[in-house]
């Protein structure tokens, strides 16, 4: 009997160290992805280019993701997802400063490719480690993890915003985000999952049975595809959000970060109280509404007299667009048609593209039209989200 307790107080003890090592590697990624947010006008300008040409140049950042995700699911059953978590979260502390400097164009796009193969993988790595984790909880945990994305998001973009608006250089101010990332690497990277460990916890739990294809069906590409309209208005708001509020609105550039800021303040909030919101509502009733949301508030952006209602549409878009995409990854987990890792991995390219490459397609469309033409689209396609929901729905096991 004392073993037996012994045996389940090691279980638990193991399964919260490696919910907090999930949680502080979401928290990374948010916090090393949205410290270039802010620093987004200070390259364009730099770089002296337009809106179609600094959209291409984004679209490298796009294509490094598009390139490493697929072939992370496939690293992920053979390494696990320590070694890969780690690579990543490396990459991203050295290749964040350099962002700042160069005033080569070919250097910049280098740059962005390595940065967004890094961003990709380690994006991929945690998901898959969040099903597994999830799964042996047994409650509830994408959301919250999600969630802690969105808060490293929040606190990465408040910090380099408030950094540059106190006069520090944009490499200095980077320079303090890679200290905090390696502060919390340290923590985090150690109790990530490995092939050692699949036997009871690890990566063997989202391989699946060889039986099921590697084929996707209709019901993962929707999902995919809802997570890439999610993604892109993420995308819209990280990489468009500081240039729209200057170009149209004058706004200084070292405030340009308010877009941004806001919008991940409400994603956290709405992403930290999606476990209650789901619990109260549902899935279906949720991800409806949450895109109907989101919706309204991207054409409160489009249609703002002031600069101050952009930001506050920013913000109720954020909200709108909290809890689509862990339901997403969820039901992704859940489903028993394709194997999980295979499943992720796709739908994780999928989404990541409407994230990294979508502001690539943002930037050549309002170079043709305007901004506020392209993200009167986004609008229209964030409703796309609510039509194609019942469609997507797996049931909980």
């Amino acid at each position: 009997m004392l073993f037996s307790k012994s045996a389940v107080l090691d279980t638990a003890s193991l399964l919260s160290t490696q919910r907090l090592a999930t949680r502080l590697s979401f928290f990374s990624l948010g916090f090393a992805i949205s410290a270039w947010a802010p620093l987004i006008p200070y390259a364009q300008q730099r770089l002296n280019l337009n809106h179609a040409n600094f959209g291409l140049l984004l679209l490298c950042m796009g294509i490094g993701s598009m390139i490493a995700m697929p072939a992370t699911g496939a690293l992920v059953k053979r390494w696990g997802c320590r070694p890969l978590i780690a690579v990543a979260t490396v990459l991203l502390m050295v290749l964040l400063p350099s962002l700042t400097i160069w005033h080569s164009l070919v250097s910049m796009a280098v740059a962005l490719f390595i940065f967004g193969t890094a961003a990709g993988s380690l994006g991929v790595a945690i998901n898959l480690q969040a099903v597994v984790v999830e799964k042996h909880s047994l409650r509830a945990l994408m959301s919250s993890f999600h969630g802690m994305c969105s808060l490293g998001g929040l606190i990465g973009a408040m910090l380099v915003t408030t950094l540059l608006a106190i006069g520090l250089s944009p490499l200095m101010s980077t320079l303090s985000v890679v200290m905090i990332l390696l502060v919390v690497s340290i923590v985090a990277i150690p109790s990530a999952l490995t092939t050692f460990e699949q036997d009871e916890q690890g990566v063997a739990e989202i391989t699946d049975a060889p039986k099921k294809t590697s084929r996707p069906n209709g019901t993962i590409l929707l999902i995919g595809m809802m997570c890439f309209i999610a993604f892109l208005s993420e995308g819209a708001a990280m990489d468009w959000g500081g240039i729209y509020l200057t170009s149209k609105y004058q706004l200084n550039p070292a405030f340009a970060g308010l877009a941004y800021t806001f919008f991940a303040l409400s994603m956290t909030s709405g992403r930290f109280a999606g476990h209650l919101l789901l619990k109260q509502w549902g899935e279906k009733t949720i991800v409806t509404y949450s895109a109907i949301v989101a919706a309204l508030a991207m054409a409160t952006i489009v249609m703002a007299p002031v600069w101050q209602v952009v930001v506050l549409g920013y913000a109720l878009l954020g909200l709108g667009c909290s809890n689509i995409v862990p339901v997403m990854f969820s039901r992704v987990g859940r489903q028993n048609d394709m194997p999980k890792a295979a499943a992720l991995s796709m739908v994780s390219t999928i989404a990541y593209t409407g994230s990294l490459s979508g502001p690539a397609l943002i930037g050549l469309i309002g170079q043709w039209t305007s901004l506020t033409t392209v993200l009167s689209g986004v609008a229209v396609l964030l409703i796309m989200i609510a039509v194609l929901n019942r469609f997507t729905l797996v049931k909980a096991k």
